[in-house]
């Protein structure tokens, strides 16, 4: 190739990328939030089909094994042990109703925090400790933490990682970590910087009470936002999210233990 062509060929492509640069976002206008799938960040745990080739459900995932963490959009398995990098973007508590496995199951509705406790108010408690609804259905307190997933190679991609039953403490506990965090401004004062000005990393531990084990949820802070072009991403996604652009792909129902079953 010659210097000319080699000239030439660098033009090509840095008008390629002007161009794009100046049709950036281009296509996805009237993109509704149904258009886009946000994935759950879950827990692989024994009785799931993943993980269990009996199950009348199973699908096999490479990979996969019980206290691994799976995105349920791409099927990605992530080690627990190794955990995954995150950086939290907000926060969301509702109540999910869903129906009971007698009656067929699945998800039938979610509510805002103040409707949720009036409904919960109307339950009363099985021998599975679940909060039942007059209409046979049940209630379940959960918590969401939307996140950006953070790559090696410094890429992100948004998920959804869902907490309820006796993960609810720990989303309580991340909550008061990021909440108790606390930066100095140049007069000295503290002040209490976004949930995204950190990194953390989720893993999965083995748990127990008198039902069970299974695996849950193990997070720790791990470090500052990687790059100003990761704090901008993780703000913009909290944005889409406030303003209702954003919808996660519909919830999967705990398991009677609080596993969740893929």
């Amino acid at each position: 190739m010659s210097n000319q062509d080699v000239v030439e060929a660098k033009k090509t492509a840095m008008m390629a990328v002007a161009d794009m640069e100046a049709d950036a976002g281009g296509g996805f206008e009237d993109a509704s939030k149904d258009a886009y799938a946000i994935p759950f960040i879950q827990i692989l745990q024994k009785g799931s089909p993943a993980i269990d080739p009996d199950h009348p459900k199973h699908k096999e995932i490479p990979g996969a094994k019980i206290g691994s963490l799976i995105n349920t959009v791409t099927e990605e398995v992530i080690d627990g042990d190794k955990g995954v990098l995150v950086m939290p973007c907000h926060f969301v508590q509702n109540f999910v109703e869903w129906a009971d496995r007698d009656a067929g199951g699945g998800f039938v509705a979610t509510y805002d925090v103040p409707t949720g406790q009036q409904l919960l108010a109307t339950t009363k408690r099985d021998e599975k400790g679940r909060d039942v609804l007059p209409n046979g259905n049940y209630l379940v307190d959960t918590r969401g933490h939307y996140v950006l997933i953070v790559r090696e190679d410094g890429s992100a991609s948004p998920a959804l990682i869902s907490m309820s039953s006796t993960q609810t403490k720990k989303s309580k506990k991340w909550m008061s970590a990021m909440q108790d965090a606390k930066e100095k401004r140049a007069d000295g004062s503290l002040f209490t910087p976004p949930m995204w000005a950190r990194t953390y990393r989720v893993k999965t531990i083995g748990e127990s009470n008198a039902k069970g084990t299974w695996r849950g949820f193990d997070i720790t802070r791990e470090g500052d936002c990687p790059s100003a072009e990761l704090y901008a991403q993780a703000k913009a996604f909290r944005d889409a999210v406030r303003a209702g652009k954003v919808k996660a792909v519909e919830p999967r129902e705990p398991g009677e233990d609080d596993n969740i079953h893929f």
